[in-house]
C-alpha cells in the first residue's frame, strides 16, 4: 500500500481490509462524515488555476484537506475517492449523471454486482446502492427515489416536503475520466446562470445528521427534525462555518470576496 493510500485511510479513520461490500460501505460513510462537499475550494482553484487545471492532484487534495479543511465538489471528491478505491483493489469506474451541471459518480463492482457509490452529491447516500433494484430512501429530511427510465438509465430524484429539488439521470455505463473534461469546464463557467459559481454551498454529515449551508442559511436535518438558522452577522457566519465544516477564515473570506466581486452575497 502506498503512502497516499495510507494517508487517505488515516484521514477517514478506517483500517484497510479486503475489497468487499462491508469495507466499501465503511469507506463511503466515513467519507461523507469527514470530507465536506463545499465550493470555497472551487473558487480558490478557479482563481489560482495554472494551465487550466481545475482539479487538484491527489496529493494536493489530501494536503489541502489537512491544512485548510477543503473537501470539494463532485468531481474532486468522487475522482479522488475512486482513485482510493482502485488503490485498495476495488473495481471502481466513473459514471455520468446528466442534468444541469452534469455529475460524476462511481460504479463499484464486487463479486459481479455493480453498486452506485457517491460521496460528492450532498446526499445521505451512506451505502453503495444496487440501482437495478430501484432503491427508495427516506433520511435526513429528504426522499431519494431511483427509478429506471430505460436501458442503462436511471432517474435519481431528491425531494423534500414532497417536492423535487434536484433531479438527474444516471447513465449506468462506465466512462473514461477524460470524457468529463467539458463537463468540468462547464461547471466552472463564470456566469450568473451557473448557481455553483454564485453562492456558498457546503454539506457534511455528523452522526448521520446533515449540516448544509446555502449562503447565509444553515439547515440541520435529521430523520426527525429540520432546523434552519439564518446568519446576518458575518463574524457569526464565519465562526459557524469554521466550527461546522473546519474551513479556515481566510478561505471563507476569499470565497465571500469572490462572490462580492460578482455582486452576490454581501454581509452588512
Amino acid at each position: 500500500m502506498d503512502q497516499w493510500t495510507k494517508k487517505y485511510l488515516s484521514i477517514l479513520n478506517v483500517e484497510a481490509a479486503a475489497p468487499n461490500y462491508e469495507f466499501l460501505q465503511r469507506l463511503v460513510e466515513a467519507h461523507l462524515h469527514r470530507l465536506p462537499f463545499e465550493v470555497c475550494s472551487k473558487y480558490y482553484y478557479f482563481s489560482t488555476k495554472k494551465d487550466n487545471e481545475l482539479i487538484p492532484s491527489k496529493e494536493k487534495f489530501l494536503d489541502n484537506f489537512l491544512e485548510r479543511g477543503f473537501g470539494g465538489n463532485c468531481y474532486i471528491l468522487n475522482i479522488h475517492f475512486g482513485e482510493l478505491l482502485q488503490s485498495l483493489g476495488f473495481e471502481a469506474k466513473f459514471v455520468r449523471a446528466r442534468g444541469g451541471n452534469n455529475h460524476l459518480a462511481l460504479m463499484v463492482t464486487i463479486e459481479g454486482k455493480s453498486y452506485y457509490s457517491d460521496v460528492g452529491y450532498m446526499a445521505p447516500l451512506f451505502e453503495p446502492l444496487l440501482i437495478e433494484k430501484e432503491p427508495y430512501l427516506i433520511r435526513c429530511g429528504e426522499e431519494i427515489i431511483i427509478k429506471k427510465e430505460k436501458e442503462l438509465e436511471y432517474l435519481i430524484d431528491r425531494r423534500t416536503g414532497g417536492k423535487s429539488f434536484v433531479v438527474k439521470t444516471i447513465e449506468w455505463v462506465p466512462v473514461q475520466l477524460e470524457s468529463f473534461k467539458e463537463d468540468i469546464f462547464h461547471s466552472h463557467r463564470d456566469e450568473g446562470e451557473n448557481p455553483f459559481m454564485r453562492r456558498i454551498v457546503a454539506t457534511i454529515f455528523k452522526e448521520r445528521v446533515s449540516y448544509a449551508v446555502v449562503n447565509s442559511k444553515l439547515i440541520i436535518k435529521s430523520d426527525q427534525h429540520i432546523q434552519v438558522q439564518n446568519f446576518e452577522d458575518k463574524d457569526e457566519w464565519l465562526n459557524m462555518m469554521q466550527s461546522t465544516f473546519n474551513l479556515h477564515k481566510q478561505d471563507l473570506e476569499f470565497a465571500l470576496n469572490f462572490l462580492k466581486e460578482r455582486n452576490v452575497l454581501s454581509f452588512n
